[in-house]
């Protein structure tokens, strides 16, 4: 794995100002930068202007010669600074102070703030891969974001658009997530589509599914799904058409029994089926009207609707990576 000559020399603290609203959480920012300065390091506090600014904001800071970014929110605050490091000789550190924290986990990050910037004091920056996910709407132009945890198509990604303004995270914490997915199997349609995944080996395979996500981290909250953060390719998991009740079994066992890739089970119910893959493509069926519209996520981020197409970047991301979690 590569490593970094010594960083925090310029550190900008990134802060979601919607997560460190209180008194609490504003003196723990103040306690971290006291902790960076007293370790020698230039600090300087920066708000994000809005949730799609931080990207531009962190590519303009690293113009002007900061070499860390330490981001203190959730992995959609990472997320959008991200955007301005990646392929960057800067490199992002995580402070987590929002609802999943996913990225944090899989850094053996302790989710208070403060403890996790002792471990980074002694982190090594890491070149990990990144995925990259380019988005488009029927007779509109494509974009594209580089993703770390996963990206894909189905019902989880109407999970993420519960709470668009945060209100509901910042509330509810990881209960409106759980509040929310009941609701959503109760009401919300499992849609089929179009899947199309490329393996390292050039081979395609083409399915239908109602859910499809490609994973880049070995694990998310208590689903382990076994991504590699250093490797080329992505793990895919993806359930075959199916109903609500499907769904619900897939989703079980993905999180209970890890049974994968066998017969259905009783009454046909579908167990998870997982792919490494390179690309993947996912796509309405031709002739299908979608009411309402597939939803397409990367790193809990909606992100668009009706077509996706997620590989590998040539980018890398040099990340703040704790020797605890070795």
């Amino acid at each position: 794995m590569d490593s970094y000559p010594e960083v925090m020399r310029r550190v900008l603290l990134f802060l979601n100002p919607l997560l460190i609203d209180n008194a609490k959480r504003r003196a723990a920012v103040e306690q971290i930068a006291e902790l960076l300065s007293g370790h020698g390091s230039d600090v300087h506090l920066q708000e994000t202007l809005s949730a799609h600014s931080a990207g531009q904001q962190a590519r303009e800071a690293v113009a002007e010669g900061f070499d860390t970014f330490l981001v203190c929110g959730g992995d959609g605050t990472v997320f959008q600074v991200m955007q301005g490091l990646a392929g960057s000789a800067a490199t992002l550190g995580v402070l987590p102070f929002g609802t999943g924290n996913v990225i944090a986990q899989n850094l053996r990050i302790p989710r208070d703030p403060l403890r996790a910037a002792h471990l980074l004091l002694d982190a090594e920056a890491r070149a990990v891969s990144l995925g990259k996910i380019e988005v488009r709407s029927a007779g509109q132009k494509g974009r594209s974001w580089y993703f770390f945890i996963a990206a894909g198509m189905g019902v989880h990604a109407a999970l993420m658009n519960l709470a668009p303004t945060g209100q509901g995270k910042r509330h509810g914490g990881r209960l409106a997530y759980f509040v929310g997915g009941a609701r959503l199997l109760l009401g919300h349609p499992v849609q089929p589509f179009a899947l199309e995944m490329t393996r390292a080996d050039g081979s395609v395979e083409t399915q239908t599914a109602c859910e499809a996500i490609a994973t880049h981290v070995p694990e998310i909250n208590r689903w382990r799904p076994g991504g590699d953060p250093f490797g080329c390719e992505l793990r895919v998991a993806w359930v075959p058409p199916t109903n609500r009740l499907g769904l619900g079994h897939a989703s079980f066992h993905a999180l209970a029994t890890r049974r994968q890739n066998g017969h259905y089970g009783w009454g046909g119910l579908p167990f998870p089926r997982y792919e490494i893959v390179t690309r993947m493509v996912c796509r309405p069926l031709n002739g299908s009207t979608y009411d309402p519209p597939l939803l397409v996520e990367a790193d809990g981020e909606v992100l668009g609707a009706q077509y996706t197409a997620i590989g590998m970047a040539r980018e890398k991301l040099n990340l703040l990576w704790p020797k605890s979690a070795e």
